[in-house]
């Protein structure tokens, strides 16, 4: 189903949403990129109460772009590692909107190489945020579902190989919990 002409009434409350669960906005980045309008902005968030720093598309949710409902893409890290995360979420972002298709949870993004140099990050998990309350994956208008927030877990090549071994990602997770794995250090070593 799409959504190209969603009602931004539906969204009054979805900053201050969104800075509940990932802390205030800092900065952004406006739609314009490239000399072209890409149809999204990117607003930078720092956590108030641990070293995670996030950003979040807004716009997305006004395309064209299949899914079970409006839906914005959020990538967290660490502190410092901003701009790579901002890299990311705009690959992701920028595909959905060209392609008009959406991401579900389990599935995601990969690519044949590392899509940040001195990383070994080639694949992107779609994913409910593996950090923040979960109250923050949906987001309600009058008790309707308005949007989804689609995080997007930076994971290696042997991660996306487990996932589509096991034909969904509840191994990639349990090995993760089970390593206690830093999901937000984006120059993190395989978990596999």
């Amino acid at each position: 189903m799409s959504y190209p002409h969603a009602d931004p009434r539906r969204y009054e409350g979805l900053l201050a949403h969104a800075e509940r669960h990932l802390g205030p906005v800092v900065r952004g980045e406006g739609p314009t990129i490239d000399g072209r309008n890409r149809g999204f902005s990117i607003g930078f968030h720092e956590h108030p109460s641990y070293a995670m720093v996030s950003v979040a598309t807004t716009g997305v949710r006004f395309q064209k772009v299949t899914g079970p409902c409006p839906g914005e893409f959020v990538v967290s890290a660490r502190p410092g590692q901003e701009q790579e995360a901002a890299y990311l979420l705009h690959v992701v972002a920028d595909r959905a909107v060209r392609s008009g298709k959406g991401y579900e949870y389990g599935g995601g993004y990969v690519n044949a190489e590392p899509l940040i140099p001195g990383t070994a990050i080639e694949f992107l998990l779609a994913s409910p945020h593996p950090y923040a309350d979960e109250a923050f994956d949906l987001f309600y208008d009058d008790d309707e579902l308005a949007l989804r927030y689609i995080t997007l877990i930076p994971a290696t090549r042997a991660e996306f190989e487990l996932v589509r071994e096991h034909g969904d990602d509840e191994a990639l997770r349990d090995l993760w919990e089970s390593r206690a794995t830093d999901l937000l250090d984006v120059y993190r070593t395989s978990a596999v």
